[in-house]
């Protein structure tokens, strides 16, 4: 019985050993097969790259207004809540001096305007005087020829009309000068009453009025939203203007589309030592149908690289010979190492560039690998048919079995 035991033993250590020798024997004519327990398909993704950042929903303009104090403030002509246009009025001063002025002006120019009236009356007397006058004179040079020729003509009666009807058409003339100036200044005064009123520039809705009349005391936003926040050090570094984001909150549903379209490269804050500095952005929003309400906070992707269509697979399954990069996949029961050519990294996907194609098969996890050859996989006892186990002959499960170790 011993004898038996010792020879069983015995030839089990020799089972092992002469397994051991031929598998690890270089150059060996044994085909190993390697287990394979995990592997993936390589995939067609879209890769983004980003990162979170906090926001707030502000107007896209902000414009104010000031008054001139010493001018005379009137009234406000808007309240607070109002939609304006450009050319809406916002606010005057008050036009009592102007009206003054033009009282005295229109009473100026009546003066001035009877005075007119008069003269153009004496001198439609006048020019009936001188009419009469010349006849008067024509008959006296008829009946008396040689007094008139012995003697100078004398200064007659027409001659001094005349004199006055120059005088008076003189004087009328500075009248009118006069009167022209007069009305242009009351125009002027009406300009000015004009500019008394102050108007909007632009279109939104007035946010804020100073009833105190401390400056600005007119503030209007626009209707068209922006998104504003700041970076830090590491992500002003990361962004340029025109990259894409995506906004969300649970104030609204859906997520919001813009652009990434003014960042500051001064400080928010005075810098200094022991705080980090943080750089103020502005994101221009696509159309939305989401009721945005200034003040709202959301959450904001600014997506720095983005690729479409990338062959990616995992970070992971990827490893280094002789300075290049290899995977090993999977092809027609055989693991085959095969060359690589790198794209992006974002996040746990790596994109390939060369090497590879989409829907190939390959082992996610590398080191399991020594070399190329066959593989197994692990059993899937729900794919076992039961009836055709019991069919098998224990010789033949017995073979199997031996096949399978020294395979092994």
């Amino acid at each position: 019985m011993k004898k038996w035991s010792f020879l069983l033993i015995a030839f089990a250590l020799l089972f092992i050993a002469v397994n051991v020798y031929l598998i690890e024997k270089k150059n060996n004519k044994i085909d190993r097969l390697q287990y394979v327990s995990k592997w993936e398909t390589v995939k067609q993704s879209h890769l983004i790259e980003s990162f979170s950042s906090d926001g707030v929903v502000a107007p896209s303009e902000t414009h104010y207004f000031y008054v001139d104090k010493k001018a005379g403030f009137n009234q406000f002509l808007v309240k607070e809540g109002d939609t304006v246009e450009t050319g809406t009025p916002l606010f005057d001063y008050s036009t009592l001096n102007i009206e003054k002025q033009k009282e005295l002006l229109d009473t100026e120019i009546d003066r001035i305007e009877q005075e007119i009236d008069s003269i153009d009356s004496h001198l439609q007397n006048l020019s009936s005087l001188l009419s009469d006058a010349e006849k008067d004179e024509a008959t006296q040079v008829k009946t008396d020829k040689k007094e008139e020729e012995s003697t100078s003509i004398p200064k007659t009666v027409s001659y001094s009309i005349k004199i006055e009807i120059n005088q008076k058409e003189l004087e009328k003339e500075k009248l009118e000068h006069q009167l022209k100036q007069y009305e242009e200044q009351k125009d002027n005064y009406d300009s000015e009453a004009k500019n008394l009123t102050i108007v909007s520039n632009t279109s939104g809705i007035v946010k804020n009025i100073s009833y105190n009349l401390k400056n600005p005391v007119v503030t209007i936003v626009s209707t068209s939203p922006v998104i504003q926040g700041t970076l830090s050090e590491e992500q002003l570094s990361q962004v340029e203007s025109g990259m894409k984001t995506i906004s969300t909150s649970p104030l609204f549903k859906g997520k919001i589309t813009g652009v990434l379209e003014k960042i500051s490269t001064t400080p928010k804050n005075k810098p200094k030592v022991e705080e980090k500095s943080l750089y103020p952005y502005e994101i221009s929003l696509d159309d939305f149908e989401q009721k945005l309400h200034e003040g709202y906070h959301v959450n904001t992707e600014v997506i720095t690289k983005e690729i479409s269509n990338a062959i990616v697979i995992n970070k992971d399954s990827m490893f280094m010979q002789n300075k290049k990069y290899y995977i090993w996949v999977l092809d027609k029961g055989l693991i085959e190492k095969k060359p690589i050519t790198l794209g992006f990294q974002i996040n746990d996907k790596q994109q390939v560039n060369s090497g590879t194609q989409i829907g190939e098969l390959y082992i996610s996890e590398p080191d399991s690998i020594k070399q190329s050859g066959r593989f197994i996989t692990p059993l899937d006892l729900g794919d076992i048919d039961k009836k055709s186990i019991k069919q098998v002959k224990w010789k033949s499960a017995l073979k199997y079995v031996t096949i399978g170790i020294l395979q092994k």
